[in-house]
């Protein structure tokens, strides 16, 4: 075969794989983020605040990013739905427990039948019919055949012992997936343009390899929410109301932390995409919605590793993460999400970071994907 052939043959084949290209079009549904450096890290007044999300923010540094292609939403159920149904992929939280944490759960549930039945046999009347009517409940719960399920936001009943304690406001589920996104009982129906959330960053990067795409690394991540602006506070520039207090440029937390959300962006939860306007790069919900994972492995003290400041940064190397003691597998998080709120972790500055554990999925956080320029 001659040159002259395989050229052709090979424009053909990438022709058929990504036509859109190859008619010198955007990829649909993507920007191009231009290649550059630029500042990454958070923002200066923040640093040893009490904002959680920008503790493992600094030192701030310069980073150089070629150019890369991003999609200009966060991943949506309807799209997360089609690969679903395409691949019959099943995602983390949907796939059964191991069988050492069911055993314990099973004896929790025992226990528990056992003190409820001399709580009933020491009742009556009304008391009596509700610890019988919980005792039915539990027996039937304990039927099912708990798969890793997620962990699931819900409002404080009351004061909380301590402010600090997570656990006051988060709580594992089983049986929940991206299917039940605010935990059991829930659905995904009216909720389409809404981003999937409960899935982990073996879900997102499998839904990206279908894609034809990849998730992006942390450094490009921050270069595509900071859209051109150099270092500001926020997505859109250096006030958090540009236009107003009754105008709201991202889907966050309002009112007291966590006891009460006044919605006063129009959501409780999470947001269809495109609610609110994009930056100047054209990505939509950068900032709030939910928290967007990427590829790079979470290490507290990434910024002072020397891969922070080398070109195309994609987190830490392998024999930094192997002197970084830690039992679980983290991610980075970027962007917020409509939990965050300037009294607890601000993390809809696009320099805050969080991480994610790849076995505990959240009804908090999702993904967008990107792709190489070239």
């Amino acid at each position: 075969m001659n040159i002259r052939v395989s050229l052709i043959l090979l424009i053909i084949s990438v022709s058929m794989t990504y036509p859109e290209l190859s008619r010198g079009e955007s990829p649909d549904g993507m920007v191009l983020v231009p290649a550059g450096a630029y500042t990454r890290g958070g923002d200066l007044t923040e640093k040893g605040g009490n904002s959680y999300s920008h503790a493992a923010s600094y030192p701030i540094h310069k980073v150089h990013v070629d150019a890369f292609w991003i999609d200009e939403t966060e991943v949506t159920n309807r799209q997360f739905q089609e690969f679903v149904e395409a691949t019959g992929y099943q995602t983390v939280a949907e796939r059964p427990l191991p069988e050492e944490q069911v055993l314990a759960m099973e004896e929790d549930a025992r226990r528990n039948l056992a003190r409820m039945q001399v709580m009933a046999n020491n009742a009556t009347g009304e008391q009596r019919e509700e610890i019988l009517m919980m005792m039915a409940y539990l027996r039937e719960a304990s039927q099912v055949t708990p798969t890793v399920g997620a962990v699931i936001f819900s409002i404080p009943e009351g004061e909380l012992p301590d402010s600090e304690d997570l656990s006051g406001w988060w709580h594992w589920e089983p049986n929940v997936s991206w299917r039940t996104p605010g935990g059991q009982g829930t659905t995904i129906e009216g909720l389409d343009d809404h981003p999937v959330v409960n899935v982990t960053p073996e879900d997102a990067a499998v839904y990206a390899k279908w894609a034809g795409k990849r998730l992006p690394t942390e450094a490009e991540w921050e270069k595509a929410a900071r859209g051109g602006l150099d270092h500001k506070p926020y997505p859109w520039g250096s006030e958090l109301l540009p236009n107003g207090k009754d105008q709201w440029m991202a889907n966050i937390w309002q009112g007291e932390w966590p006891n009460q959300n006044t919605e006063a962006d129009g959501f409780s939860g999470t947001a269809p995409v495109k609610q609110f306007p994009p930056n100047a790069y054209g990505l939509y919900d950068v900032s709030g919605n939910v928290w967007e994972m990427v590829s790079d492995r979470y290490h507290p003290n990434a910024y002072i590793l020397p891969s922070a400041t080398v070109d195309n940064s994609s987190g830490p190397t392998k024999s930094e993460m192997d002197n970084f003691e830690t039992e679980r597998i983290e991610y980075v998080t970027k962007g917020g999400s409509f939990l965050c709120s300037a009294e607890w972790c601000k993390g809809y500055q696009p320099g805050a970071r969080q991480p994610i554990d790849n076995e505990n999925p959240s009804s908090h956080t999702g993904f967008r994907c990107a792709m190489d320029a070239e």
